[in-house]
């Protein structure tokens, strides 16, 4: 487990060493996994994460037998197993030998330093399309050629643009574009439906924007006003750069209600699972 961060994980909710635990079900074919971030102890959007996960082993013929209780109380478990209040918990599910099986570690996790919420990051374009945009399933040639992309350009991320030239999301992200009060991101079929995506979406109406589900084409980037990219670790992250055309995105006050409204759902969250 190269992203492992944490000294104990869960199989099969049976405590292991993590050292003592190879790259399990990475060499397999259907393999999927969701990374859960965990405040104050309190796993973020859990049920979520728990439907994203059935709606994805569904797409691969497959039935997720840990019931959501068990694997939120899992979860929990892991996190306080290796003493963390505040990080990420990957849960990984795997078939081996005819049985299903659910890997559980903590994740190596970047949250967003000050600098780069207060200015934005840069990130650059990759021309790639999903098969199964909406199965958070692995892919390790996707993975190697967005890691490749994002070292080469010094970028924070790459947003994937397709055949017709239309930007998707990000390789680990979801992506908005701004411009004046309205907010475009794409429609649900051409994205992984990112469980921060889904509560930006309402902070957005509950701050009273206007969202509209289009795909924006990079020639029109010259027409938005602003952007920023989502995920579980960065929420809300303003856009500066995309392949050297800039952004105010970080000063952009739609940006800025929207990650003061998310952030505030978030903690809302918290408070009632604490």
């Amino acid at each position: 487990m190269t992203d492992n961060a944490g000294k104990i994980c869960l199989l099969n909710d049976e405590t292991k060493p993590a050292d003592e635990i190879n790259d399990v079900g990475v060499q397999k074919d259907r393999v999927v996994y969701e990374v859960i971030r965990i405040i104050d102890g309190v796993p973020l959007f859990m049920e979520d994460h728990y439907l994203r996960m059935k709606n994805s082993l569904s797409m691969l013929g497959m039935e997720l037998k840990t019931h959501q209780k068990d694997m939120s109380l899992q979860v929990r478990k892991v996190a306080s197993l290796n003493n963390q209040k505040n990080c990420n918990v990957k849960i990984t599910i795997f078939e081996e030998d005819g049985r299903q099986n659910c890997l559980m570690y903590v994740s190596k996790s970047y949250y967003p330093v000050k600098e780069e919420i207060e200015k934005g990051v840069k990130v650059a374009l990759m021309h790639w399309e999903r098969n199964n945009p909406n199965a958070k399933v692995v892919n390790n040639a996707y993975k190697e050629k967005a890691r490749q992309t994002i070292e080469e350009n010094n970028v924070f991320e790459v947003l994937l643009v397709s055949g017709q030239g239309k930007i998707t999301e990000g390789s680990r992200s979801n992506v908005f574009f701004v411009r004046g009060n309205k907010v475009f991101t794409a429609p649900d079929e051409y994205v992984l439906k990112g469980v921060t995506r889904k509560y930006i979406i309402d902070a957005c109406r509950k701050s009273g924007f206007e969202v509209i589900e289009t795909l924006i084409s990079v020639d029109s980037l010259n027409e938005i006003e602003g952007m920023f990219i989502s995920g579980t670790s960065i929420k809300v992250l303003p856009v500066s750069d995309v392949d050297g055309k800039t952004f105010a995105s970080s000063t952009h006050p739609t940006i800025t209600t929207i990650r003061d409204q998310y952030d505030c759902i978030v903690k809302d969250y918290i408070r009632r699972n604490i």
